[in-house]
C-alpha cells in the first residue's frame, strides 16, 4: 500500500516553509512598520496530525526575532529555544538564553545585557553568521570567539578596543573559517603614526610591518576572507587588514578625510599599493565616506596596475573628467558600475553615458544624484537619446535615479496626460514593462509617482530602440520597472554595494 504524499515528513516540511508566520503591522510608538509573529494559520496546520505537529514544530520556532515575538509568553519562548536557528536581538529587548544550536545571530548588545549576550555567543559553536555590533561602545571581550570555528561571516563594529592587541586576539580563532568580514566604528583606538613613515619601497613596507601595531596587534592571516568591509578614519589599520587578506575578491571601504591632508594622501597610496601587491584576486571595489575625491580616483587608478575590476561602486561629491578617466582604466572588464553623486546638482549625464559606452561587458549601470531640473525624467530621456550606451549589448539593469529634491513628480506645465503610475499600469504591463510601487521592495510601503503617460511610453520606446535584448530592470527618476511581475526587491539581490547604507 502506497503512502500518501502528505504523510511524508519531507513533503510536510516543504509545505511548512511556505506557510505564513509573520504579518506587517504599524508600530504603536514609532512611525514605521514591523514584522510581527502571527502563527494562526501555521498552528491550524499543526493540528492535522501528530506527524504534521512533530514536523512543523521546529520550523515554527526556527527564527527568533525579539521585537516581532514580544507578545509571545516568555515561558513559551524558553521552552522552545532548542529549536532556534536564527536569532535577532536589538539592544532594548530582553535576551532569551539557553539557545545552543544557532546558525545565524544578529546581536546589538547594550551595557545592561552584555554578559547575557556574551554567554549566548559562547554557547553556540555552530554559528556561521554573526552580526555583533555594540550600541554604546562596550569593551570587546575577544575570548568569546574562541570556539567559533565554523564562523564564516562576521560583522564587528561599535566596540571599544582600547586594550593592546584586542582585535587580533578576537580574529585569530576565526582565521581558518572566516570568509566575510565587516569591521569599523571602534572607540579607544591609539593609531601608530609610524605606519605612515617611509616610502612605498620594499624597505618602507618592511619597516611598517616590523614595528608595534598599537592596539590592533599582529592581525592574523585571514587567508579565506573574500569580502572585506572597513569603516575607519584615515590610518594604517585599513592598510594592515587588506594586507592580511591575500584572497580578497571584494573590498568595501568607508573612509573619511583627515585634517592632515598628507595622511589622507598616503592612505590612498598605501591602499592601492597593498591591493596591487597582496590582493591579486580583487575584482570588486566600493568607496564611500568623505575621503577627498582625488584620493578615491587615485585608489581606482592604483587598482588598475594589477587588478582588472569587474565591479566599481563609488560615492563622489561631483563627477569630472578625472573621475571618468580613472574608471575607464577598468572599462574592458567592468560588469557593474554604480556612481552616487552627493552634492553636484548639475551632473553631466552625457559624460557618464559616454563612460558606460566604453564598457562592452557592462551588465548593471547605476547613477544616483540630485538634480536642479524641474523635470529630471525628461533630462534623463534626452541624455539616453544622445548616448552611445547601445554598445552595452549585455546590459541587464539600468538605474538612472536623478531626483529633483522638492518634488517626486516629473510633470511639466501643459501636460494633459498626467497620471499616477499605479493607475497607468493597473490593467497589466505597458509595452512589456511592469511597474512596482512598493518603496524599495518593502511590502506595505507605497511610493507612487505622478508622471506624463506619454513620457513613460516614450521612455519604453527609446529603450526598445537602443536594442537592449537582456534588459530586465529599469529605474528612472525613482520609479521602478521590470520585465516580470516579480516584486522589484528580488531583482536587487545580485549587487552588494548599490545601496549606500
Amino acid at each position: 500500500m502506497s503512502i500518501h504524499p502528505l504523510d511524508l515528513p519531507e513533503i510536510v516540511g516543504r509545505i511548512g516553509h511556505f506557510l505564513p508566520l509573520w504579518t506587517l503591522e504599524l508600530s504603536e510608538y514609532e512611525n514605521r512598520q514591523k514584522m510581527v509573529f502571527d502563527p494562526k494559520t501555521f498552528h491550524a496546520c499543526m493540528l492535522v496530525s501528530k506527524l504534521w505537529y512533530d514536523t512543523l514544530l521546529p520550523i515554527l520556532w526556527a527564527d527568533y526575532d525579539a521585537e516581532g515575538m514580544a507578545r509571545v509568553p516568555q515561558e513559551v519562548l524558553v521552552r522552545n529555544t532548542h529549536h532556534f536557528r536564527t536569532f535577532l536581538l536589538q539592544h532594548t529587548e530582553p535576551c532569551i538564553a539557553g539557545c545552543t544550536r544557532l546558525v545565524q545571530a544578529t546581536l546589538h548588545p547594550d551595557g545592561w545585557c552584555l554578559e547575557i549576550v556574551e554567554r549566548l555567543v559562547q554557547s553556540n559553536p555552530g554559528l556561521k553568521s554573526l552580526v555583533y555590533d555594540s550600541i554604546n561602545q562596550c569593551l570587546l571581550d575577544p575570548n568569546i570567539f574562541a570556539h567559533l570555528s565554523q564562523l564564516e561571516d562576521l560583522s564587528l563594529s561599535g566596540w571599544s578596543i582600547s586594550e593592546p592587541g584586542i582585535l587580533s586576539r578576537a580574529l585569530a580563532p576565526l582565521a581558518g573559517s572566516l570568509r566575510k568580514l565587516r569591521v569599523g566604528g571602534f572607540a579607544g583606538i591609539e593609531y601608530d603614526d609610524r605606519a605612515w613613515d617611509g616610502n612605498l619601497s620594499g624597505q618602507g613596507r618592511a619597516t611598517e610591518e616590523s614595528h608595534d601595531n598599537g592596539n590592533f596587534g599582529d592581525i592574523p592571516l585571514l587567508s579565506l576572507v573574500e569580502y572585506l568591509r572597513v569603516t575607519v578614519p584615515p590610518n594604517g589599520f585599513a592598510v594592515r587588514l587588506v594586507r592580511r587578506c591575500p584572497n580578497l575578491v571584494r573590498l568595501d571601504l568607508t573612509l573619511n578625510e583627515d585634517n592632515m591632508e598628507n595622511k589622507s594622501h598616503l592612505l590612498a597610496l598605501r591602499l592601492s599599493d597593498s591591493v596591487s601587491q597582496y590582493c591579486p584576486n580583487l575584482n570588486s571595489l566600493a568607496l564611500r565616506g568623505g575621503l577627498a575625491q582625488e584620493r578615491k580616483e587615485a585608489l581606482i587608478r592604483g587598482c588598475a596596475a594589477t587588478n582588472s575590476l569587474s565591479e566599481i561602486v563609488v560615492v563622489l561629491r561631483s563627477v569630472n573628467q578625472d573621475t571618468i578617466d580613472s574608471i575607464a582604466l577598468h572599462a574592458t572588464t567592468l560588469e557593474t558600475l554604480g556612481i552616487l553623486n552627493t552634492t553636484d546638482d548639475n551632473i553631466d549625464l552625457d559624460l557618464l553615458f559616454q563612460l558606460a559606452a566604453q564598457c562592452p561587458r557592462l551588465k548593471w549601470f547605476s547613477i544616483a544624484a540630485w538634480s536642479c531640473s524641474e523635470t529630471p525624467g525628461r533630462t534623463v530621456l534626452e541624455a539616453l537619446k544622445r548616448s552611445s550606451i547601445r554598445r552595452c549589448h549585455d546590459l541587464e539593469i539600468l538605474d538612472v535615479d536623478i531626483i529633483e529634491p522638492s518634488s517626486s513628480s516629473d510633470v511639466k506645465e501643459g501636460d494633459s496626460d498626467v497620471i499616477l503610475l499605479s493607475k497607468l499600469f493597473e490593467n497589466g504591463p505597458v509595452d512589456g514593462w511592469y511597474y512596482h510601487s512598493e518603496k524599495s521592495g518593502i511590502p506595505g510601503e507605497e511610493d507612487d509617482w505622478e508622471m506624463s503617460a506619454g513620457l513613460v511610453r516614450e521612455l519604453f520606446h527609446v529603450v526598445a530602440m537602443l536594442g537592449f535584448e537582456h534588459l530586465r530592470q529599469l529605474r528612472w527618476t525613482g520609479a521602478m520597472f521590470t520585465r516580470s511581475s516579480r516584486r522589484a526587491s528580488a531583482e536587487y539581490d545580485g549587487l552588494p554595494f548599490i545601496y549606500f547604507d
